[in-house]
C-alpha cells in the first residue's frame, strides 16, 4: 500500500514519536517530520486542531486527515507495508498486539511516574517514585523470564511490539536504570542492547551509553533574594549601640500581610455546612437531598442542632472546573489514585475556604485513566495561596464554570453524585476534599 505526503508534528527526541519514525525505516515508508513545529503554538493553530482536536503530539498528517495517538500512528504506518512487523500470521499479530499493551499498561505507566518529576514534568512524591519502582519491576521480571528464551517479542525478527517496548524503556535505559537496578534483569538488558544495535534504532534514538548511577531528584532552585552577609559581631568590650533619637530614621517594621480570603465581602453561606450536607445525605437519595440542598438549601440531615444550609452563593463563592493537561501519561490505575491523592494532600491548607470532587475516568479505546474535577473556591477567583504554593495547579486546565448552561450545572451534579458515567466515560473511582 503505497503511502506519500506523510507529516509528523513534534517535538524534537520525542520517544513517543520516534515509535512511527522506526516504523516507518523497517516498513519503507517516508514520514516527513514538520521542520517549523512549535510546541504551544502550531498545535493551538485550526490547520492543527483539524489534524487532532485534542492539540497534541505526536500527530501525523495525511492526505486523508490526521493520525494522532503515537501508538495508533506506528500501527498505521507498519501496516501500510508488508514487511513482518505484525509478524506472520494471525496468532502473531495477537502476540504483537498484546505486548504493545503490556508495555504501554506496565512498562510505561510506571516508568513515567518515575522519571517525569526529574525531568520537572510532574511534582515529586518519594512515595510514589518507590510504588512505581516496585510496579516496574514486577513488569521487568516478567518481561526477563520471557526473554530468557527469546530473542525478539514475537517471532524471529523485530516487529512492532520491539518497536513500542524499547521506545516505552527508553528514559529506563538512557537516564534511570543504573547498574545496581539493572542487576535482576540482564535479559531485559541483552534485549536492549540488541535492538540498539539495529541500524534503524540507532538512525531514530542515537546510541546512548547505559546510565552509570542512580536517578536523583534535585529540586528546582526557588526564585529568592540572596541573604545579605551577616556583620561581624562586635567586641564584647565594644558599647551596646544607642537607642534611635526620636524623630531619626528607623528601619521600617515589615507589615504582616492581611489575610486575602478574610478581606471578601461577607456570605451567607458557610462551606462547612455545606460539607455536612454532603457528607450526611442518605445515598439512596443524595441527589435530592445533597445536591437538591446545594441549590435551594436543606435542613441537614441527623444534625444535633438542627443546622440548615442556605444553599450555593454565587456572589460568595465561584464553581470551577480541572482537567488534567497529561492524560496520555494515566495508563496505570493504581498511578493515577495515588497521583490525586497526593494532590489533595498538598493542599490541605486550602481545606477552610474550598471544596472539591476529582474523578478518575477510564478511557478503554485509548487505554488511559483521564482526570477531572469540580471545585467550590470561597471568593470570585482560585484562592491566591493554592496559586502561590501548589506546584500540581499547573498540571489541570481551569476553567470558571457558568451555572446559567444547563450542561455544565448537570455535570456539576454528575460530578457530585459520583454517577457511574461522566463525560461518557466509565468513573473508576471519586476523591473528595472537604
Amino acid at each position: 500500500m503505497a503511502a506519500e505526503g506523510l507529516v509528523l508534528y513534534t517535538y524534537p527526541n520525542n520517544k513517543n514519536s520516534n515509535k512511527a519514525l522506526v516504523a516507518a525505516e523497517y516498513a519503507g515508508v517516508k514520514v516527513d517530520v514538520a521542520s517549523d513545529f512549535k510546541m504551544g503554538e502550531t498545535n493551538k493553530t485550526p490547520e492543527f486542531l483539524k489534524l487532532n482536536p485534542a492539540g497534541k503530539v505526536p500527530t501525523l498528517k495525511t492526505p486523508n486527515g490526521g493520525v494522532f495517538e503515537s501508538n495508533a500512528i506506528a500501527r498505521y504506518i507498519a501496516r501500510l507495508s508488508d514487511t513482518g512487523l505484525f509478524g506472520d500470521t494471525l496468532l502473531d499479530a495477537a502476540f504483537v498486539e498484546s505486548w504493545i499493551d503490556f508495555s504501554t499498561t506496565e512498562i510505561d505507566g510506571p516508568l513515567g511516574s518515575w522519571v517525569y518529576p526529574h525531568f520537572g514534568i510532574l511534582p515529586y512524591d518519594k512515595k510514589k517514585e518507590d510504588a512505581a519502582k516496585e510496579a516496574l519491576k514486577k513488569a521487568l521480571s516478567v518481561l526477563e523470564a520471557y526473554l530468557q528464551t527469546h530473542t525478539y517479542l514475537v517471532g524471529n525478527a523485530v516487529t512492532l511490539a520491539d518497536i513500542i517496548m524499547y521506545a516505552n524503556l527508553h528514559f529506563g535505559f538512557t537516564a534511570a536504570f543504573d547498574p545496581e537496578f539493572r542487576k535482576p534483569f540482564p535479559n531485559v538488558q541483552r534485549y536492549w542492547q540488541t535492538l540498539q544495535a539495529q541500524p534503524n534504532f540507532e538512525k531514530v534514538f542515537g546510541n546512548k551509553p547505559l546510565p552509570s548511577e542512580p536517578l536523583k531528584y534535585t529540586p528546582p532552585a526557588k526564585d529568592a533574594k540572596p541573604k545579605e552577609a551577616k556583620a561581624p559581631k562586635a567586641a564584647a568590650a565594644a558599647p551596646a549601640a544607642a537607642a534611635p533619637a526620636p524623630g531619626a530614621d528607623a528601619a521600617p517594621k515589615e507589615e504582616k500581610k492581611e489575610d486575602p480570603m478574610k478581606l471578601l465581602p461577607p456570605t451567607p453561606m458557610a462551606l462547612d455546612s455545606w460539607k455536612r450536607l454532603y457528607s450526611n445525605s442518605p445515598a439512596s437519595k443524595f441527589r435530592e437531598v445533597a445536591i437538591g440542598g446545594l441549590w435551594n438549601g436543606a435542613d441537614i440531615p441527623n444534625s444535633p442542632n438542627q443546622e440548615h444550609f442556605v444553599g450555593y452563593d454565587p456572589e460568595g463563592y465561584s464553581m470551577w472546573a480541572c482537567d488534567f493537561k497529561y492524560n496520555e501519561e494515566n495508563t496505570v490505575n493504581f498511578v493515577v489514585m495515588n497521583k490525586v491523592g497526593g494532590f489533595l494532600q498538598r493542599i490541605d491548607y486550602v481545606r477552610k475556604y474550598a471544596f472539591g470532587v476529582m474523578a478518575i475516568l477510564k478511557d478503554s479505546e485509548k487505554g488511559v485513566f483521564p482526570i477531572t474535577g469540580v471545585w467550590i473556591f470561597r471568593g470570585p477567583d482560585i484562592p491566591q495561596i493554592m496559586k502561590d504554593e501548589s506546584t500540581d495547579l499547573e498540571l489541570y486546565d481551569w476553567r470558571k464554570i457558568d451555572l446559567s448552561d444547563e450542561a455544565q450545572k448537570k455535570r456539576v451534579e454528575d460530578i457530585f453524585c459520583e454517577e457511574a458515567t461522566i463525560d461518557g466515560l466509565e468513573c473508576v473511582e471519586c476523591k473528595v476534599f472537604k
